[in-house]
């Protein structure tokens, strides 16, 4: 397999991103099935090994008169298919996944700019967006108000907030490429997640008409998230010590949501058992408000009955 070519440089250049296998078969292939089924339509704009494949690459497309979509294939000229099928029947459907892709962003992005909070950047399957933006106590309400007037149909959608200095500073992407390869560029997303941000989850709605209903989150990098859990678990411990001495805490659980109308407040549970045990699961829950550091704010409530028959954790508002 060319991923297990070697262990010396050969594989310090695959874990580097690097290529060691030569792409120009792929590239060949894609552009001859471009030529024979969308003459004139399709240009090859980025062609990247499938690591974990013994063969093919993934080759990227610019569509002709739209400036937005890019259209992936994976092709593998050694074995004469694309995802294991007939290559042009594959290229047929990935061109049309793409137009519909292609529209789903262009909604999204006019909903968006329209109400004044143009995206900066969205994950591939367009499922989370990036706006600008510094949410407090005192704007986060009306914020998530505006931003739901934003939505431009009834799916499930994340938006983050990435602070103005952080925005400032994303790194350059080619303008020549198609919309959706800039605002999904791996390193863009990586520069907006290397810092602490507020997330607003909006379900899904029956349609278009009905209110948006929309939870917040504060989403950290991995360091910040496992010290911020020790310091919950920390907190809790002390609690019980002092309210529930014959208890001990076992872990930080579930997503911790922001508090309606603040950033500094997280409501979450921490799993305790009661009388303590070695290896500790968890039997009963504290139901806890912290501050961001991690300090309790207000009394925890304990929530028993939290596990199904099957012993799966149930826990109120977690769904």
């Amino acid at each position: 397999m060319r991923w297990l070519a070697g262990l010396g440089m050969s594989a310090v250049l695959v874990l580097a991103g690097c290529s060691v296998v030569g792409t120009s078969d792929d590239r060949q292939t894609a552009e001859r099935l471009a030529n024979e089924h969308f003459p004139g339509q399709l240009t090859v704009v980025e062609v990247r090994n499938l690591l974990l494949e013994d063969s093919g690459s993934e080759v990227t497309f610019a569509l002709k008169g739209d400036p937005d979509t890019a259209v992936r294939l994976r092709v593998d000229a050694e074995k004469g298919t694309c995802r294991r099928k007939p290559c042009g029947e594959q290229l047929t459907a990935a061109v049309a996944r793409a137009k519909t892709h292609g529209d789903t962003w262009r909604r999204l992005a006019d909903g968006f700019r329209s109400c004044g909070h143009p995206l900066v950047a969205a994950d591939w399957p367009l499922s989370e967006v990036w706006v600008e933006g510094a949410p407090t106590n005192e704007t986060i309400k009306p914020l998530l108000t505006t931003i739901g007037g934003c939505l431009p149909d009834e799916r499930a959608l994340s938006v983050s907030f990435a602070v103005p200095e952080v925005v400032a500073g994303l790194p350059a992407t080619d303008a020549r490429l198609p919309t959706l390869l800039r605002v999904t560029d791996g390193k863009r997303l990586a520069a907006l997640a290397g810092r602490a941000h507020v997330v607003a989850s909006y379900a899904q709605r029956a349609d278009r008409t009905a209110p948006p209903v929309v939870s917040a989150r504060v989403v950290r990098p991995f360091a910040e998230r496992q010290e911020f859990e020790r310091k919950v678990k920390a907190t809790a411990s002390a609690w019980l010590l002092a309210n529930r001495p014959n208890a001990a805490a076992a872990h930080v659980v579930g997503i911790w949501r922001l508090a309606p109308g603040t950033v500094d407040r997280l409501a979450g549970y921490v799993l305790f058992c009661e009388p303590a045990q070695k290896n500790c699961q968890g039997d009963r829950a504290l139901a806890m408000t912290v501050d961001r550091e991690g300090a309790l704010q207000g009394t925890p409530q304990i929530v028993t009955d939290i596990r199904d028959p099957q012993g799966v954790l149930r826990l109120p508002g977690s769904g």
